[in-house]
């Protein structure tokens, strides 16, 4: 599929790829390049610290002062919470493992590893993603909080028989380690909706890989339980970061090159459209790498979502944390093009209840899991009672 981008976002993606490419985009491109809108670009795109050291490396004499400045200072503190990450991922492995529990350690400074190779000074992550077994969940929380760490989010406490419900409904809470101040998030499941990619824990520990960082060895996913997952995570939201779907094209890549997994899709994914969409996405960003991949959907479907796909990453306009009244409209569209992605009924209705449900009323009302149904019926009034009153913190 043939699309037309603009200099910038060409340019970005070059720097994804490599020094080489990164200089030969620039070359093609000199004299038709806002470097200002490069510049933010790149960091609205979380790869601010990978522009800057391709800049550095290919010496070149047309960017701005200003663009320049603006992101070596950002690499330098990337530099810096990575090494921190590190440090920080290795040492919540070790925590959780001395009580034994096991965990995985995926996206953040384990994708980076896995994915980009030793890249300290080109990748950010926010926060560190940790997962573990759903039966060992409280258990891990429990050492959390015995090691001193502070839960973030939620801030509040359930009744016992209303936490299977928020488990329902938040894949993950947030903790901040006293140490270093890094907020990490402790997943029980991976995605978001359940029913994208169920997999047992059990499973996932098995086709795990170990990986060597600064303070210690730990694990992550396998390569195929990690192309499924990052191509789920890319397009998972109501927008698109350039980083999410550079990793998911550096793991699909990845996972395509080994000879005995030619079919490579976990037996448990179910969203098999919604990895169908990202290599679309893949596809039309990288297509001078890339062969065309086939799609179950029509030509004009294709289209369609890939036109939204591109023009989201040119604005790179992904909004915030706060939900307002008058966002309740596209989040509910948004809902229904994910229903798409998820191919089960079960899916479906687990994204209109992301939409509808809070954690508040999970604390208030102490339901239970059973009220689900009762609770998803009456959602839509309270939904708009809460935007009309007050915005809504960071959603894990």
């Amino acid at each position: 599929m043939a699309i037309s981008l603009t200099s910038e976002l060409e340019l970005l993606i070059a720097a994804c790829k490599s020094d080489a490419d990164f200089a030969a985009s620039h070359d093609r491109l000199q004299g038709k390049i806002d470097w200002t809108r490069f510049g933010l670009l790149a960091r609205a795109h979380k790869l601010g610290a990978l522009a800057a050291t391709r800049l550095k490396r290919a010496n070149l004499q047309d960017v701005p002062e200003a663009t320049g400045l603006m992101l070596e200072a950002y690499r330098r503190e990337i530099v810096t919470r990575n090494l921190a990450q590190e440090v920080g991922t290795a040492q919540v492995i070790n925590l959780l493992a001395a009580a034994g529990i096991r965990a995985l350690a995926f996206k953040g400074v384990a994708a980076a590893h896995a994915l980009h190779g030793d890249v300290r000074d080109t990748r950010v992550s926010s926060d560190i993603d940790i997962l573990v077994s759903a039966d060992d969940f409280q258990a891990a929380e429990a050492v959390f909080r015995d090691a001193n760490y502070r839960k973030h989010w939620p801030e509040f406490e359930v009744k016992s028989r209303a936490q299977p419900m928020l488990m329902s409904i938040a894949h993950a809470f947030t903790w901040i380690s006293p140490d270093l101040g890094l907020a990490f998030e402790l997943h029980h499941r991976l995605n978001h909706n359940p029913y994208w990619f169920d997999v047992p824990f059990d499973r996932l520990w098995e086709a795990s890989e170990e990986i060597q960082l600064q303070g210690g060895k730990i694990r992550t996913l396998g390569p195929a339980d990690m192309a499924a997952y990052m191509c789920c995570h890319a397009v998972d939201h109501g927008y698109f970061v350039l980083k999410w779907v550079d990793d998911a094209a550096k793991a699909v890549a990845r996972v395509d090159l080994t000879p005995s997994s030619p079919n490579w899709l976990p037996a448990e994914l179910k969203a098999v459209a919604a990895v169908d969409l990202a290599q679309q996405i893949i596809g039309a960003l990288y297509a001078d790498s890339r062969d065309e991949v086939k799609s179950t959907w029509s030509p004009d479907e294709v289209n369609s979502r890939i036109t939204r796909a591109i023009s989201q990453i040119e604005r790179a306009d992904f909004g915030d944390d706060n939900r307002h009244l008058a966002d309740l409209p596209r989040e509910l569209i948004e809902a229904l093009r994910r229903i798409g992605l998820g191919c089960s009924w079960k899916a479906a209705w687990h994204d209109i209840l992301g939409v509808l449900a809070d954690p508040r009323d999970i604390r208030t009302l102490g339901l239970g899991l059973f009220w689900q149904p009762l609770y998803a019926a009456v959602g839509l009034p309270f939904a708009a009672w809460r935007y009309l009153t007050r915005p809504r913190g960071p959603v894990a």
